[in-house]
């Protein structure tokens, strides 16, 4: 009994190990007219084969080899020639497998193609740094466009605006959800590449390449997103169709759920692992709409990447909020986001802000900009690594016009003194709305005397900070760099002053800030910081109202 145990373990042991061994084909031993097939999917998940033949091998070992293969059979009859989404598809020559399909021309016969060797893919394996350049620009990967799931078109157009730049393409893919496949992934399967997942769907279609029996996997044969080391979500799918079309024909289909992770993403294909799912970041929106009395909410899991949660943070935002406030017009919108993290010691970092906006055309651009910009401060940050573990957004939007400028201020005391604290009147003028009058409270430094002037300002009047913050980053080394050489400055010193910092709302008062514009303004960087910008001066006071609140007065007042 024993022996016959040991025995069925050998044989167990041995096929498992051949499903691990697939015979290769290497690029020396191709040669043009052998013939052979390819596996791949172009309805539902049911892999099917077609015949192919090898024209040729280009290239060299120093720049790397492609393979060029003439496709043909009903397969491709039905799917409009190679498909979009029918990259990472296995081809094998005398049973052996020689590589995978990746790329294919614009506007010329859909039979024809290239194929990534599998050697060049098994490498990411092993020794995941790219050896070979990237495809000519010329060439076209048969991966799909990254389809957008569930995105209202301003959402969509806020990722591409930041990934059409990059190569990518994002296309609508309709309602996300759908039906998902739940056989296990193979050579041939069709498998998604996400970066987002939940109520909203981001991500594209390709094929499975190789797997080995620790559930290692490839696929694509050629970049994703082009980001080296990564965490994708590794998915399911569900092919819809394969759509003739001039240019190329694609595949439609369904991103479905998370089956594990890829973490290799380079020239000769994406790496993964089955079953161990990526890090990510939770997101949740809700937004109301008070004009139409509407209300929705959207939960996704976004990757965790520097470089993609930003944009992908403001996208959903985005789309969730054109969703429910789908006005057509303008107005305003308080926006409350709460973000938690941990540092590179394991330390908790909590931002919360609340803040206003308004726009006469088009509300939905503003929306997004303050959590992109809070979470890129985050993630990029060049003191130490950041994990963001929630993100909690809360939206509320009407077409009304709250916005209200400061048309005069006067202190209510006759004679304060030192360490008291005084009384301004401070007059409103609403956008096509009566004045009216806020009384606000402030205390003035103990060690003030003479005359002094106080400054009573809107916290939008803060517009040019962020314009110059951002010509700044755009015309050299930031100011924040230039601060980091001069003296110690810790990651908890930015998120209390992105706590602290002003808002649209908030009517603000200042003893003395002129010195600290005027350095600004003339270029005397060393005056000035990032944190000091944020934060004002040690004597700066604010209150929040109801409306966004512009313009400026000044304030004199007699101090014995």
């Amino acid at each position: 009994m024993k022996r016959l145990f040991l025995l069925l373990c050998l044989l167990l042991s041995v096929e498992v190990q051949a499903l691990a061994r697939t015979p290769l084909m290497p690029v020396d031993n191709l040669k043009a007219g052998m013939r052979g097939y390819a596996k791949t999917v172009i309805s539902g998940d049911t892999i099917e084969t077609f015949p192919v033949e090898v024209l040729g091998v280009t290239g060299s070992e120093s720049m790397g080899y492609q393979i060029l293969i003439r496709a043909g059979g009903g397969v491709m009859e039905r799917s409009g020639g190679i498909a979009q989404g029918m990259s990472g598809s296995p081809v094998y020559i005398d049973g052996k497998l020689a590589g995978a399909i990746a790329y294919g021309t614009a506007f010329s016969d859909p039979h024809y193609c290239l194929l990534t060797p599998i050697q060049d893919m098994l490498d990411l394996l092993d020794k995941p740094e790219p050896h070979r350049p990237d495809a000519k620009a010329s060439l076209l990967p048969k991966g799909t466009p990254l389809l957008a799931g569930g995105f209202a078109p301003a959402g969509i157009a806020v990722l591409q605006e930041t990934l059409e730049p990059m190569g990518v393409t994002v296309t609508d893919a309709g309602a996300s959800g759908g039906v998902s496949s739940d056989k296990d992934l193979e050579p041939g399967s069709s498998v998604g590449a996400a970066l987002i997942q939940g109520d909203l769907t981001l991500g594209a279609l390709g094929t499975v390449t190789w797997t080995d029996e620790r559930g290692r996997i490839l696929a694509f044969g050629h970049p994703f997103m082009k980001r080296g080391n990564a965490d994708f979500f590794l998915t399911r799918t569900w092919v819809l169709a394969s759509i003739p079309n001039l240019q190329t024909a694609y595949k439609i289909g369904t991103i479905g759920a998370a089956a594990g992770s890829f973490n290799q993403d380079r020239n000769a294909g994406i790496a993964g692992q089955i079953g161990r799912l990526p890090a990510y970041i939770p997101l949740y929106v809700s937004v109301s709409d008070s004009t139409r009395s509407r209300n929705g909410s959207a939960r996704v899991k976004i990757v965790n990447d520097e470089y993609l949660a930003p944009t992908l943070a403001a996208s959903v935002l985005t789309s969730q909020a054109a969703k429910i406030a789908d006005h057509g017009t303008g107005g305003s919108a308080r926006i409350l986001f709460d973000i938690t993290a941990q540092d590179s010691k394991g330390e908790l970092l909590h931002i919360s802000r609340e803040n206003m906006y308004f726009d006469k055309a088009a509300i939905l651009k503003q929306l997004p900009t303050e959590l992109q910009e809070t979470v890129q401060v985050l993630l990029q940050n060049k003191l130490e690594r950041v994990r963001i573990t929630n993100i909690d957004v809360n939206v509320d939007a009407s077409t009304e016009s709250l916005v209200a400028e400061i048309k005069k201020a006067e202190v209510v005391e006759k004679e304060p003194k030192a360490g008291d604290t005084i009384h301004l009147k401070v007059t409103l003028k609403p956008y096509r709305g009566q004045e009216f009058v806020r009384k606000v409270a402030y205390k003035l430094p103990g060690d003030a005397s003479g005359t002094i002037r106080l400054n009573v300002r809107g916290g939008a009047s803060l517009a040019w900070i962020q314009e110059l913050l951002r010509k700044q980053k755009e015309g050299g080394e930031s100011q924040t760099k230039k601060e980091e050489r001069k003296k110690d400055i810790k990651l908890s010193d930015y998120v209390r002053e992105v706590n602290k910092a002003d808002r649209n709302n908030d009517i603000i008062i200042e003893y003395a800030p002129d010195t600290k514009r005027k350095a600004v303004r003339e270029g005397e960087e060393e005056e000035a910081s990032l944190v000091s910008l944020l934060s004002g001066g040690r004597n700066k006071q604010s209150v929040a109202i109801d409306y966004i609140v512009d313009g400026e007065q000044k304030v004199t007042v007699k101090l014995p």
